[in-house]
């Protein structure tokens, strides 16, 4: 997952999940892994990679972290988040410097506010870094651009670039004031561009909404677009969605309060607007409400949430704080009339009491039973899905099915900011909708008790929560505005920290089925080979090297699993009633691994991890290496040793209940 809400289309959607079904996320069978505390509150959305070259660790699934606190953590998405690597990048801002509200709590900073974006070509990560020096009226504020490298952290191409811009245009010049303007949407990486936008906080001071482009290999800036420019405001928040971009290339997004209609020298003003930005930054095509004059003066930006295209088609659907859907042609979005809306569809989304912002950018699932739907999940209202249809292009209004709960599930009457959500499926099937939302009040400007919901795509019957279990899995404190990430069998949340813990905390919390292997009785057949794990000779020795063999059927091929939690377990021989031993507690590549007798050392427990339909590797506690037979050997009596993860089948293994 490389980008915010999985891919440029902005969907929300990972198709190609096996492992978590809606028959297995459940309360007996799924909870909590592990935590992670990080240094800071967490807003960008964790990220992830496949196979990372780790240098003395081999190939890692990594997840990635950015923080309030200008930090980035590489974590071991396999061993309990495990560290590979932290990078800092200077003093963050004091929010009372830049805002007058608390919609960033006063015990948090800022430093990277939106979600990164990776280049797995280059294994290159972007994002923005924000610096405060001197205190008070004496400070000076500045924003960086980063890239550094995925496997170190080290920076490249020159990083960091500082941020400066101008905007000549036919009204006049603007020029970019780090201090006032809020890098506040993911990054997007498209066109061989990386693209950034800009909000406000708290509409303090003459800010735009600003999207400048970058060169990913030299970080120079390219090109540059403002949305309002012989009047004010316009900003670009999108409650953190990244810029959508369609078949062609071009940026969809969303604005919000500001200027609207044509400047008196001829530039249109797309305050309160859905956009269509060329690949170079310019203005194609737009849609503004007929009343956002209205809009403007009430604060019910359009653009509190971002824009989704939807897929196999020329349309896209967002919506901002009335709670009405708009469905827009992207080949003719309509402009502005003060008269009437020419889109092809608007209707009242969400129905909340007190107040029916949209904050979380709806999200899509074509599935095999209900076909193209949308989910939605406005504030102090309920979770509502609604059917798309391709032949005639317009929404069925009245929603397909809604959830039991509201969000916050109770209080909530005029709670900020409602759901953020994600889907898993394994293609057109096992849908499930992930939802992380406040408990039981309001977020906006108060750090408060979240809650993690699944829910089956097909119907929104709700499958398991965290507060099923609150004991084990307590998410803590919700992270405003924040989507899971779910991959590999593994849901990763970002929060404000665990319950009770002090304002501007922060953890990453993994979630994942609790059991992958029953404990039984077993044999281990090497994928790559095809034989067994074995005691050579149905030795009863301690320190014998563990071999494979063909099949016999003996007992010096069955081992016993020992579940010990969180999926370590203590692999026993039925014969000889030694287990699996990594010899002398070594972390040196290619040690043996032998039978020895139990006692309770960490060269004893392996982790399992599943990469495959039914096949699984064995990690060493201890070392954090594989289970690996010698030189991928297919021969009979080739012997076992660990060996640094490097994605071939010599280290992966199918159980067999035996």
């Amino acid at each position: 997952m490389y980008t915010q809400h999985n891919d440029t289309g902005r969907t929300g959607a990972n198709l190609s999940e096996t492992f978590l079904t809606p028959g297995n996320v459940s309360s007996t069978s799924f909870g909590k892994l592990y935590t992670v505390n990080v240094d800071g509150q967490v807003y960008a959305q964790p990220l992830y990679v496949s196979g990372v070259s780790i240098a003395g660790k081999g190939r890692r699934n990594v997840v990635y972290v950015a923080t309030m606190h200008n930090s980035v953590y590489a974590l071991d998405a396999d061993n309990l988040g495990a560290q590979f690597w932290k990078v800092s990048f200077g003093t963050p801002v004091y929010p009372p410097d830049i805002e007058y509200a608390s919609n960033i709590t006063r015990g948090s900073t800022v430093g990277i506010l939106s979600t990164p974006v990776i280049d797995p070509a280059t294994n290159t990560m972007y994002f923005v870094s924000r610096n405060e020096s001197g205190t008070g009226t004496s400070a000076t504020f500045s924003q960086f651009l980063n890239a550094l490298d995925i496997t170190t952290g080290a920076p490249k191409f020159g990083s960091p670039h500082l941020i400066q811009a101008t905007y000549p245009n036919a009204d006049n010049t603007l020029t970019f004031n780090p201090k006032i303007q809020n890098q506040r949407p993911a990054l997007t990486l498209a066109n061989g561009k990386i693209y950034v936008a800009w909000a406000s906080h708290d509409d303090i001071g003459d800010y735009h909404g600003w999207v400048i482009s970058f060169s990913p290999t030299t970080l120079a800036q390219q090109d540059v677009y403002v949305d309002t420019t012989s009047g004010s405001k316009g900003g670009i928040w999108q409650a953190g969605q990244g810029l959508a971009v369609d078949a062609s290339g071009n940026l969809l997004l969303s604005s919000g309060n500001g200027s609207v209609g044509v400047s008196p020298h001829g530039v249109v003003q797309t305050g309160n607007s859905f956009l269509k930005l060329s690949p170079t930054l310019q203005l194609l095509d737009w849609f503004t409400p007929s009343n956002s004059v209205s809009l403007n003066s009430g604060d019910q930006d359009l653009g509190s949430s971002g824009l989704l295209p939807i897929p196999g088609t020329n349309y896209a659907t967002g919506g901002g704080k009335q709670g009405l859907l708009y469905l827009v042609d992207t080949t003719n979005m309509g402009h502005y009339s003060t008269s009437t809306d020419s889109i092809p569809q608007e209707f009242q989304a969400v129905f909340g009491t007190g107040s029916s912002h949209i904050h979380g950018t709806p999200i899509f699932f074509d599935s095999a039973t209900n076909g193209p739907t949308v989910y939605l999940w406005g504030e102090n209202d309920f979770l509502r899905a609604f059917q798309f249809s391709r032949s005639t292009g317009r929404f069925q209004t009245n929603p397909s099915y809604v959830s039991s709960m509201k969000a916050p599930m109770t209080n909530a009457n005029g709670a900020m900011p409602g759901g953020f959500l994600s889907i898993s499926a394994n293609g057109n099937t096992n849908g499930i909708v992930w939802a992380s939302t406040p408990y039981n009040a309001n977020a906006q400007q108060a750090t408060v008790q979240g809650v993690l919901h699944a829910f089956d795509a097909t119907n929104l019957r709700e499958i398991w929560s965290d507060k099923e279990n609150d004991a084990r899995d307590d998410i803590g404190n919700f992270a405003k505005t924040v989507p899971p990430t779910v991959v590999n069998g593994k849901v990763f949340v970002s929060t404000f920290g665990a319950s009770g813990s002090p304002d501007g905390s922060g953890q990453l919390v993994a979630y994942g089925l609790l059991t992958l292997i029953a404990d039984g009785n077993y044999t281990l057949t090497n994928v790559n080979s095809g034989l067994l794990l074995e005691v050579p000779g149905a030795s009863t020795q301690p320190d014998v090297v563990l071999d494979q063999g063909a099949s016999t059927g003996q007992a010096q091929q069955s081992w016993h699993v020992t579940n010990l939690g969180g999926n370590v377990i203590r692999l026993t021989n039925n014969l000889s009633h030694d287990v699996v031993d990594v010899k002398g507690a070594s972390t040196a590549n290619s040690a043996p691994v032998i039978q020895y007798p139990q006692n309770g050392g960490v060269n004893q427990e392996w982790r399992v991890t599943q990469v495959g339909a039914g096949t699984y590797t064995l990690t060493s506690v201890s070392s954090g290496q594989l289970l690996d037979v010698t030189g991928a050997s297919t021969v009979t009596g080739a012997k076992l040793n660990q060996y640094p993860p490097n994605g071939n089948l010599n280290q992966r293994w199918k159980f067999s209940v035996n």
